[in-house]
């Protein structure tokens, strides 16, 4: 029972993620995504499409920026799909990287491909900073507004590395709908995402897609990193030591769609801490503070679901004042969940939507528990490769 008398401490604990989350969505809202349009003389835009290969719904995506394009009659680009596999797509180029291709410093997994893919461009003098990179993942959809928005983005000179918002509604009706609602917190980090970009920061972290790069300023820095399955962020760690505050937040929205098993949700999880851990030992002093807070935030998400019953039902000896913070506390726990899935869910007609709002409200408590799962699981059985989740 002494025991109880302290969990307020693990409430406390996450006070200042979810309070400087509530100030981003303040000052950010208006600018997530992008409303307006300047359009100049297009800038020569190269999708990049990075696969592991054998993956069916690269066509699809591959079809959807083609569609797209059409739209907005922009016709000043072309498709790169890079692949492990030899294969071949309508209307892309596929680029096949080699198996006995290396890198300098011995780069894995997609950050290989990533820097071969450079390699080839700099033969075809596409390394040029008239020339933009948008990188995308195999099940990634553009849309419209994405589209003008990343070419407002280039065409107007603006940060050579930005980003956008991603949410994740597509397929779903496909596969576990509990995984649905466990990645509506995805979009609602975005907003920290584009706060972070924006004061021009060391960022923490980037997107491996809805990424767009002057073709310039990524090919002097290179994807030639050793050792990490998370090459993106370490990407942004690099960048900001070589050239400083050159991030921006293009205002792009890009579609995706979540895990469709909870066992995939868990090893993608366990994928983006076994990266974060990796890219742990390259940070400075603060930055690996602030990892190592944000890592254990995530754990402690489990032990809070455990201490929500007992703190409601057992009389503790914590500071009065703080009571209303942890009320908001936990207002703002619940409150991610459902501007996420606004989000997410936007393809749905409103009344299922309504009804999505009010299941998630209740299943809340346990989404802050099996979202920490994977870290409590990282500990026992470590992710030992790159696992890509099927799509």
């Amino acid at each position: 029972m002494i025991l109880f008398n302290y969990i307020w401490l693990i409430w406390l604990f996450g006070i200042p993620i979810y309070y400087t989350l509530v100030y981003e969505i303040i000052r950010y809202r208006k600018i997530l995504v992008k409303k307006t349009f300047v359009p100049i003389n297009p800038k020569r835009m190269i999708f990049q499409i990075t696969t592991i290969g054998n993956m069916e719904i690269v066509q699809e995506s591959v079809d959807n920026i083609n569609r797209i394009c059409k739209e907005v009659g922009y016709t000043n680009y072309k498709i790169n799909v890079v692949s492990e596999v030899n294969e071949s797509f309508d209307g892309a180029v596929t680029i096949t990287v080699p198996q006995n291709y290396s890198t300098f410093n011995n780069a894995k997994y997609k950050a290989r491909a990533l820097n071969y893919a450079i390699g080839l461009r700099e033969k075809n003098g596409e390394n040029t900073s008239d020339i933009w990179i948008y990188h995308l993942d195999d099940e990634s959809m553009i849309t419209k507004q994405g589209l003008l928005s990343i070419l407002d983005h280039a065409d107007n000179n603006r940060e050579p590395i930005s980003e956008g918002l991603i949410t994740y509604p597509n397929k779903m009706n496909v596969g576990n709908k509990l995984v649905k609602y466990l990645d509506a917190v995805r979009p609602t980090f975005c907003y920290t995402c584009c706060a972070m970009l924006k004061s021009q920061r060391k960022p923490d972290w980037l997107h491996g897609s809805n990424l767009l790069l002057r073709a310039d300023i990524e090919k002097s820095i290179g994807w030639d990193f050793p050792d990490t399955c998370a090459e993106d962020s370490l990407f942004g760690y690099v960048a900001y030591k070589k050239y400083g505050g050159i991030f921006g937040w293009h205002g792009g929205v890009l579609e995706e769609q979540s895990p469709f098993t909870f066992n995939d949700f868990i090893k993608q999880r366990q994928r983006w801490i076994k990266g974060t851990f990796e890219n742990l030992g390259r940070m400075g002093i603060r930055e690996k503070l602030k990892t190592t807070y944000r890592l254990t935030s995530w754990f402690f998400g489990s032990v809070s679901f455990f201490t929500l019953l007992p703190s409601l039902l057992i009389k503790q000896s914590y500071p009065l004042f703080l009571a209303p913070l942890f009320v908001l506390d936990t207002i703002i726990l619940f409150s991610v969940y459902q501007i996420g899935l606004e989000m997410n869910f936007a393809k749905v007609s409103k009344k299922q939507r309504i009804c999505e709002h009010i299941k998630i409200l209740v299943v809340s408590p346990i989404l802050w528990f099996l979202e920490a799962i994977p870290m409590v699981l990282y500990f026992f059985k470590r992710a030992t490769k790159f696992y890509v989740i099927k799509k």
